[in-house]
């Protein structure tokens, strides 16, 4: 049965499904769809064309779907996709998409989004993320799953965060950051190695964690003199790399750039 404060604001338009619970002085607008067990704790605004899966969980003050923070672009008909299971700490906030980019931003399944965390237009985010506390994606920006950004680092426009990667809190990231990668905070960051932790948590063997390391060190050793490109083809052609699914995740990751191009140590 669903359960509406008397004091929340729900367009009658507004799509909600069985169990979910709207708190008090929540305001969920016309085009709102909202999965089954769903909850709005209070002080909630869910508005725009948002669609929320199910058994999510927002916290007060948090504001999900509404215009693009964009000079150029504020497409009423842009929307903001949010899976299942997901929760939203107070103050968070997450945008619809903008006509810049193909009017769509996307939230996966399981990510915890923690106070004041913030999602930009037309960003897509994969499951299993986790964004501390003011933790800021620019619009456009990638990040794949169980990726983790630290409190106050920020992201700029269309760079990508890879699967696994740790970012490190106050980080500033203006490159791509590879699978697995790991960033340090404070200030405009580097590279500083792998997310050796986050790998070993995720049950990953010892042994194909060292030849990620190996691999790792072969494509970002400064003193080899070869270009960039032969050391990622060494990634591409030894057997060795071949047969690990993590080195060829960095692969492919790294053939394929945003027009930041990929972050390096320092």
């Amino acid at each position: 049965m669903i359960d509406i404060h008397p004091s929340a604001i729900v367009d009658p338009k507004a799509e909600l499904g069985d169990d979910v619970v709207i708190g008090p002085y929540c305001v969920v607008g016309p085009n709102v769809k909202i999965g089954a067990n769903t909850r709005l704790m209070s002080h909630v605004v869910v508005d725009g064309y948002t669609t929320m899966g199910e058994r999510n969980l927002v916290y007060p003050f948090a504001t999900l779907g509404l215009l693009a923070q964009h000079k150029r672009s504020n497409a009423p008909d842009a929307v903001l996709i949010i899976g299942d299971d997901n929760t939203f700490r107070e103050h968070v906030t997450a945008h619809v998409g903008s006509d810049v980019d193909h009017k769509i931003t996307t939230i996966g399944n399981r990510n915890l989004f923690l106070v004041a965390s913030h999602i930009a237009h037309d960003c897509v985010l994969g499951d299993d993320i986790v964004m501390s506390n003011n933790a800021t994606l620019a619009g456009h920006v990638r990040v794949g799953n169980k990726a983790v950004i630290g409190g106050l680092a920020a992201v700029l426009q269309f760079t990508r965060i890879g699967e696994g990667a740790m970012i490190g809190g106050m980080a500033g990231i203006t490159r791509d950051v590879i699978p697995y990668g790991l960033v340090m905070g404070g200030g405009r960051s580097n590279l500083s190695g792998l997310n050796l932790i986050g790998l070993q948590r995720a049950g990953v063997p010892k042994e194909d964690i060292m030849t990620l390391q190996k691999a790792y060190k072969t494509l970002f050793n400064h003193e080899d003199t070869r270009l960039f490109a032969e050391r990622l083809s060494e990634l591409e052609q030894q057997p060795e790399f071949q047969k690990n699914a993590l080195v060829q995740q960095v692969v492919e990751f790294v053939k394929n750039p945003s027009k930041n191009n990929i972050l390096q140590p320092e």
